[in-house]
């Protein structure tokens, strides 16, 4: 099962509705953040998530709306007198930027705080999970997120049910892939495990609409695309972001499950319009807020908190 919280749906600046860009997912008790925009801790502190838990931290780019929040982070932890590492990830340049963050601000940082800077491609291998990236289409290093979780096997609860049998230890070597007898009946993997696939969130950040993109997040579970504006008022804004039309385009090109809007201008104060706009291309479309909750299990979502 995978948890995850919208902390910040909102383009550009913050508004009192909706904060800047940021996510988080919790994962095997671990706390991994998305992007981290402006005063993102008040957020964190309303989701129920811990902000001790946060181990790692992905950021897409450096626009002010994904990054401002890091130092706020940093000091809570510091008051909070975290000893452990933590783990931030971005683009070239991410050293430089949290350099000249922690030269601005007072304290001390009393943990490691461990930069890695990526490019389109590389994978991100941590406990039950990977992170790969992808490129978007947002200035020259802008990048996307995945997270996968790994496909894993279980036991066939019909053939356990038509032959008597009962959840044993001895279960878990037959997920080793190793056979084993249980009241004289012979269990070989082959026959007695089946495949359940893991599940998979690709995240944008700030993308114009992008092939690149389509083939990147091809067949995942659940995609975020930002979704700043409506197609009829692509005019008025910079390029480099999408309209809700571009981010169904790219779900239903790429064949993926579910489409979660993001990156909301606060023009719209009622963003119904962005919602329609996705669905007559894309059905499977929802409008994330701040602090929307939701779960991934099995490939199907489930809202938990609207």
């Amino acid at each position: 099962m995978i948890e995850l919280i919208f902390l910040g749906t909102g383009a550009t600046k913050p508004t009192i509705h909706r904060f800047t860009s940021s996510l988080a997912i919790r994962y095997g008790g671990e706390v991994i953040l998305f992007d981290a925009g402006e005063g993102i801790q008040i957020r964190i502190a309303q989701s129920g998530f811990s902000v001790s838990k946060i181990e790692k931290i992905f950021i897409t780019h450096f626009h002010g709306d994904h990054v401002l929040g890091i130092p706020g982070i940093l000091y809570t932890l510091a008051k909070n007198k975290r000893k452990k590492d933590l783990h931030l990830y971005g683009p070239k340049g991410l050293e430089e930027i949290v350099y000249h963050m922690r030269r601005c601000s007072y304290g001390r940082i009393p943990f490691r705080v461990v930069i890695h800077e990526l490019e389109p491609g590389d994978i991100v291998k941590a406990q039950g999970y990977e992170i790969k990236t992808f490129k978007v289409d947002h200035g020259e290093k802008a990048l996307g997120y995945m997270f996968v979780e790994p496909e894993r096997w279980n036991v066939n609860k019909e053939k356990m049910k038509e032959y008597g049998l009962k959840p044993h230890p001895k279960f878990k070597l037959l997920k080793e892939w190793k056979e084993v007898e249980i009241q004289g009946i012979l269990l070989k993997p082959e026959e007695w495990l089946i495949r359940v696939p893991g599940g998979t969130i690709a995240y944008t950040g700030d993308t114009q609409f992008s092939e690149k993109v389509v083939k990147a997040v091809r067949g995942v579970d659940l995609l975020i695309h930002e979704a700043t504006y409506l197609e009829k008022d692509k005019e008025e804004f910079e390029l480099g972001h999408s309209s809700a039309k571009d981010a169904a385009t790219v779900a239903k090109l790429a064949g993926v499950r579910y489409l979660f809007l993001t990156h909301i201008s606060q023009r719209y104060r009622d963003p119904s319009p962005l919602l329609e706009e996705a669905r007559a291309i894309f059905q499977n479309t929802f409008l994330a807020k701040d602090l929307l909750k939701v779960i991934l299990k099995k490939g199907k979502v489930m809202i938990v908190e609207e």
